[in-house]
């Protein structure tokens, strides 16, 4: 029967448990016999399902009330949420009768840490001196000193380097979580590109996802671009989209809002309209703080609540316990079909012919090898030329953005805050600078996000299908020379109609990554798509990040100091008038961006190319320990094989009724794998 509550998902998950460990008892004794068999698929299927049940990442970019909103679900602000950015590692939320936070640290350490961070962390980390740090209790009033910067005028990339922690695990009644469900609030996105990177390395481990906007802005454009290339190509389809602040937008546009906002995020979610709530999540919290149930009604979250936790009873588990058990059988047939089958029909011949056999099917396995080789060589010289062709697009769009910011800062409008109050001088420079900042990070987002998300990717798109293509026929030939090997051996059938590359992304992204969402994406559109979405969506090639790569030292602090230079000079001496002052800050500011912006190229250029390319090489390296995979098995079962014509007969018989005993075994456990899944769906 389907599942019915959360002991009955418990219940189901026990017994695929148990299958998974049965199969890995057969793959050891399996491997004691010589087989060499790898079994990482079975070590990552299991620790997916052992778990934490439920994690609900809770999405947004920055002021879009995240925080505020997970606050309300739990009715009570805990999570710090500010108008200013602040946090740089993950806050679990978990069910707990007593409030509690658990503070983990990173494994291994930064080999710098960050000497700003709170005394009892730095006395915690003295205590131990190891790499492998244990958590500590927190006091749940102090969360703010841990998941922020310490320094916040630090290059935030190192500071958020240098942070030793790796999360915190926030305990705390709230009902949502009763049943193992987590809420997961994230930094904010493309407000920081290394903070949308914290963000982004948490979503593979994600179950489900909301993503929250603030109204009246819905589905802006990089919120679009971020859910379409990097939430739904990792197999998210089924989102909550939480349209939060409703209240900010006057009554008599609520409705205009909201039917333009479905019109946009219809399209975004396979929940339909039943994944679209438009919520106020400051006056759910004040409500829910006073008790009262009126002010409660009015604020959307009891219907979304309620969604949510019906998504996640009825929906949410059959799909996380069925990612379970679909790997699993494949697993278990390739096992039973090229393993035992295979291993068996070799067995079970004479002395003589079984020599004559592994001597007439050596040549394909040798010719294989050979064919894996060039294959890897190919791989590291169409990266090189990737890497080389970033490099000099990289250059191009330099001097494209530098030959149009002299036009860009001549057209800002300034003279509001050089015009100011003179004796307000303090208070005029820092508006000054805290505009000129956001107007020049407007506009480098602007050109390089455009830039990025089309010529680009094209052209990274362009060099990933060569390759792919190039390495496409060789790994047909490896698999040809592989399957004439098998068959000389041991008369094992050859599979059909699936490509040498199709084989190679099933193995890749199916077994040694572990994921069964990857390995169903490697399978349908190779092993170069999920290269491709991979390097486009490098946290350095999103807006939030292009600042930080394109200077070093950031655009605020280039700015900062052209004004401070600027008032150091006397130029901001306000009798002289707001528009002299202007023209001579503005040129000021001109030559000190564009210096800092040439000084910034070089190192700018390699370093985004070198991110992009070791992450294709990343991806496209696996295709060697696949391949070298399929070598070292056929050449383990070739070693066993010859130690096995020393057995005696009794021996040899005893070793045939073991290999049939497990592929009995084996079958039974498929079987029950599929009542499961019936039961499930």
């Amino acid at each position: 029967m389907p599942i019915s509550s959360y002991e009955d998902m418990k219940e189901k998950k026990s017994q695929i448990m148990c299958s998974l460990y049965d199969v890995a008892g057969i793959v050891d004794k399996l491997n004691e016999m010589g087989l060499a068999i790898n079994g990482t698929a079975l070590i990552d299927l299991k620790k997916k399902l052992e778990s934490d049940n439920f994690k609900v990442l809770v999405i947004g970019e920055f002021k879009n009330g995240k925080s505020t909103f997970i606050n309300s679900l739990m009715g009570e602000k805990v999570l710090p949420a500010y108008a200013t950015p602040c946090t740089a590692v993950i806050n679990e939320v978990i069910y707990g009768k007593e409030k509690k936070a658990t503070l983990y640290f990173k494994n291994p350490l930064p080999e710098e840490i960050s000497t700003d961070i709170t005394p009892s962390a730095m006395q915690h980390l003295k205590k131990y001196k190891s790499k492998e740090i244990p958590p500590i209790e927190l006091d749940v009033n102090d969360l703010v000193d841990y998941v922020a910067i310490p320094d916040p005028t630090k290059d935030q990339a190192d500071a958020i380097k240098e942070l030793p922690y790796s999360k915190v695990v926030l305990e705390y009644p709230i009902e949502i979580c009763h049943d193992g469900i987590e809420l997961v609030d994230s930094p904010g996105l493309n407000e920081n590109g290394t903070r949308t990177k914290v963000t982004e390395e948490y979503l593979n481990q994600a179950d489900a996802i909301l993503f929250v906007f603030r109204c009246p802005k819905i589905a802006g454009d990089s919120e679009v671009n971020y859910i379409t290339e990097q939430i739904q190509t990792r197999g998210y389809n089924d989102i909550f989209f939480i349209c939060n602040a409703i209240n900010q937008v006057p009554e008599e546009d609520q409705g205009r809002l909201i039917k333009f906002g479905k019109k946009k995020l219809l399209p975004l979610t396979s929940l339909g309209e039943n994944g679209i709530f438009f919520v106020d999540a400051l006056s759910a919290l004040k409500a829910k703080q006073e008790k009262n149930r009126e002010l409660l009604a009015h604020t959307g979250m009891p219907e979304f609540e309620n969604a949510l936790s019906e998504y996640l009873r009825n929906n949410k588990g059959k799909a996380k316990l069925m990612q379970i058990i679909i790997p699993c059988k494949s697993f278990i047939e390739t096992l039973k079909n090229q393993h035992i089958k295979s291993y068996i029909a070799a067995l079970d011949q004479d002395v003589n012919t079984l020599e004559k056999k592994i001597n007439d099917a050596m040549p394909n396995l040798d010719f294989a090898e050979n064919r894996k080789d060039l294959v890897v060589n190919r791989i590291d010289l169409r990266i090189q030329e990737l890497e080389q062709t970033i490099r000099d697009l990289m250059n191009a769009k330099y001097e494209e953005i530098i030959g149009k910011l002299p036009k860009y800062v001549e057209n800002m409008d300034l003279e509001n805050y050089m015009s100011a109050n003179p004796f307000k001088q303090k208070q005029t420079k820092d508006a000054l600078e805290k505009e000129v900042v956001s107007k020049l990070e407007q506009f480098v987002q602007k050109e390089m996000g455009t830039w990025i998300k089309m010529e680009l990717k094209m052209a990274i798109d362009n060099n990933i299908d060569k390759l792919q293509q190039e390495i496409g026929e060789d790994i047909d030939i490896f698999y040809e020379k592989l399957d004439e090997f098998r068959v000389k051996l041991s008369g094992v059938e050859k599979p059909k109609n699936i490509s040498g590359l199709e084989r190679v992304s099933a193995t890749v992204l199916g077994t040694i990554a572990g994921g069964p969402l990857y390995g169903a994406l490697g399978a349908s559109l190779g092993l170069g798509e999920v290269a491709k979405r991979s390097a486009v969506t490098l946290g350095a090639t999103f807006t939030g990040g292009v600042i930080l790569v394109f200077t070093p030292v950031g655009i605020a602090a280039a700015t900062t100091a052209t004004t401070v230079a600027v008032v150091a000079a006397g130029i901001l001496q306000f009798a002289t008038g707001g528009k002299a002052l202007t023209n001579k800050y503005k040129k000021k500011l001109k030559e000190s961006f564009i210096e800092s912006l040439k000084n910034g190229r070089e190192d700018g250029c390699k370093e985004y190319a070198k991110n992009i390319a070791c992450d294709v090489r990343e991806k496209f390296n696996l295709v060697n320990e696949a391949l070298d995979a399929e070598i070292q098995i056929e050449k383990s079962k070739v070693e066993s094989l010859r130690k096995n014509k020393k057995d005696t007969v009794e021996e040899r018989a005893e070793k045939l009724a073991a290999l049939a005993d497990y592929e009995e075994q084996l079958n039974s456990i498929s079987s029950e794998l599929n009542a499961l899944g019936q039961a499930i769906e």
